[in-house]
């Protein structure tokens, strides 16, 4: 189970780092907020450049309708981490098409004929699917989600190794320079540049145990898996 921090507790953490308990007044719990969600910003940059896949990440279903090849996307959603395609008890794994490609996908000719969705690619807030699918085919979107911004005193974050140091640390270190209090900055930044390489080892460590790919499943060896 994650272990949550409240956006409270986080604000107080950052008051004792930073040393300014004894000045609430000239550091309100509004400024806190915003430093520590730029704080999670700039934890979540760290984390998604060394691995995309990093938590935290969510699903949607897309269900076709056989008229529109447009699907809204979540509010939520920041990148894309692949698309399950389901239609006639069928399963692929759709790879983008190509810009120049999207005119053959689209015409008539091939808009009537076709079976099911091929590819796919973003536009916008949307996840388009060609060629026309269907109706009741489904989509299975797994993406990364947008950076977390907590705005309420109750508001959690789900943490895990205690990551939440690295945002309190992020926050305190913006106030020390506020401060023109340098040695604590100077300290902080030492103690965040120590965890960033730990982070980085943790955004490449989620599934260690992984097999090697499957290269296809031989139903004639009782539905043996081969792996490269």
């Amino acid at each position: 189970m994650a272990l949550t921090r409240r956006l409270d507790e986080m604000r107080d953490a950052v008051r004792y780092t930073a040393d300014i308990v004894a000045f609430t007044d000239k550091h309100p719990d509004a400024r806190l907020n915003d430093l520590i969600n730029q704080g999670f910003g700039a934890l979540s940059r760290i984390c998604r450049t060394t691995n995309p896949e990093f938590q935290p990440i969510a699903s949607t279903t897309i269900t076709t309708d056989g008229n529109n090849t447009l699907f809204a996307l979540p509010s939520n959603f920041r990148s894309l981490l692949m698309v399950e395609y389901t239609g006639d008890e069928l399963k692929d794994w759709l790879l983008p098409h190509e810009a120049w490609e999207r005119a053959g996908l689209t015409e008539p000719v091939t808009q009537t004929n076709s079976t099911r969705a091929t590819s796919y690619r973003l536009v916008g807030t949307n996840l388009e699917l060609l060629p026309l699918a269907p109706a009741d085919h489904t989509a299975l979107v797994w993406y990364a989600t947008t950076v977390t911004q907590l705005a309420t005193d109750a508001s959690t974050f789900d943490t895990m190794e205690r990551l939440d140091t690295y945002v309190i640390w992020w926050a305190a270190r913006e106030i020390a320079m506020e401060r023109e209090a340098w040695e604590r900055h100077d300290r902080l930044s030492a103690k965040m540049a120590e965890l960033e390489g730990d982070i980085r080892i943790l955004a490449r460590s989620l599934d260690l145990s992984h097999p090697a790919r499957m290269v296809d499943v031989d139903e004639g060896h009782r539905g043996r898996r081969r792996w490269r």
